[in-house]
């Protein structure tokens, strides 16, 4: 046999163990192991089960705000200065306008008149009721009257009776007359107790005349615009001889508007990423735009604690005094909130020597 006719039997088969070699080693880097863990709590849960390979635990990815946590980050937001309370004032009654008392910028009081309303019909209405008052307090006084009439002449019939029956007793009356004087007696107490039924009707009558006075006395105060609480007026939108309606759900012209402004609100949005660090008490800088860039201290008052879905941002407020009505609602302004002051351990500072 030629020698080349040996020699390619034996490559064959080198290069077919060659071949084999290499898929086991490439089948072995594929398929990773399983933990002696795992295949032990298999076995014991069941003897003959194949054992399966679990999924490795992944951790989501944070990151640091060098070393910093979120809630001592320092959020510069956009705000807005505004009056701490803002009231449109408005008509409850119907009619003309007979006086104005104020102006825009007049400080105001508590329960200070700023216009009148005439409104004649009511006037009329309330004068007739106080008219009604007077008739059920009359009725009242008549049925008290003859109430103790209808008692006298009960008193006189009781007696009239006892002497009837003493009379009867002593064979010196008659039945018939003894039956006469009993009748009348109980005529009058009836009477008596219709008397007081009358006078019960008339308190009655009274009271309920007492109520439609009291209800119109109580319309006619609406005739008076007065303000709600110490402030001042920033807007008059009614003159002497308008005729106002009433304020319905339609919310119709307001005549007044009253802010108070001793104590104004600073709002602002803050991110939805810097909510989680914002609580009450926060310090907050509020720098005022302008040529001056003056910048005001405070801390944050109150908070949203819900985001504007529409944002994604949390109100935050904060008061701050204004005796001198510097701060104008509608200014604008930016905040700077936080970071809170550390606190400092005593053990961990460090004694001079």
């Amino acid at each position: 046999m030629p020698l080349w006719l040996r020699i390619f039997p034996l490559a064959r088969k080198r290069r077919r163990k060659q071949t084999v070699l290499a898929v086991a080693i490439a089948a072995s880097c594929v398929v990773s192991p399983i933990p002696n863990s795992v295949l032990s709590a298999q076995t014991q849960s069941d003897p003959g089960a194949v054992p399966k390979q679990s999924a490795p635990a992944t951790r989501l990815p944070t990151t640091k705000r060098d070393g910093q946590s979120p809630q001592f980050a320092t959020v510069v937001v956009p705000a807005t200065i505004q009056a701490f309370f803002v009231t449109d004032l408005y008509a409850k009654a119907y009619g003309y306008v007979s006086q104005i008392n104020v102006d825009i910028g007049d400080h105001v009081k508590k329960g200070q008149v700023l216009a009148v309303i005439e409104e004649p019909e009511l006037t009329a209405q309330f004068d007739k009721a106080q008219a009604v008052v007077q008739q059920a307090k009359a009725a009242l006084e008549v049925a008290r009257r003859q109430l103790a009439g209808m008692q006298a002449d009960l008193a006189l019939q009781q007696v009239t009776l006892k002497r009837q029956k003493e009379l009867f007793a002593g064979k010196a009356a008659t039945a018939q007359t003894l039956d006469e004087t009993q009748a009348k007696e109980r005529v009058s107490n009836a009477n008596v107790e219709t008397g007081k039924a009358k006078i019960t009707s008339a308190e009655a009558d009274l009271e309920a005349a007492k109520a439609e006075t009291a209800r119109l006395q109580a319309l006619l105060e609406y005739d008076k615009v007065v303000a709600p609480f110490d402030g001042v007026v920033t807007k008059r939108l009614v003159n002497p001889g308008d005729l106002v309606q009433a304020g319905t759900s339609t919310r119709t012209t307001p005549l007044f508007t009253c802010e108070q402004l001793d104590v104004v609100r600073v709002l602002a949005d803050a991110p939805e990423e810097s909510v989680a660090g914002i609580r009450p008490g926060l310090p907050a800088g509020v720098e005022l735009y302008g040529p001056d860039g003056v910048t005001i201290h405070g801390t944050v008052t109150r908070i949203g604690t819900a985001l504007n879905p529409a944002t994604r941002t949390m109100r935050v407020e904060i008061d701050l005094p204004n005796p001198d009505e510097k701060l104008a609602p509608g200014m604008y302004a930016q905040v700077t909130l936080g970071p809170e002051p550390q606190q400092v351990d005593p053990a961990k500072v460090a004694t001079p020597h």
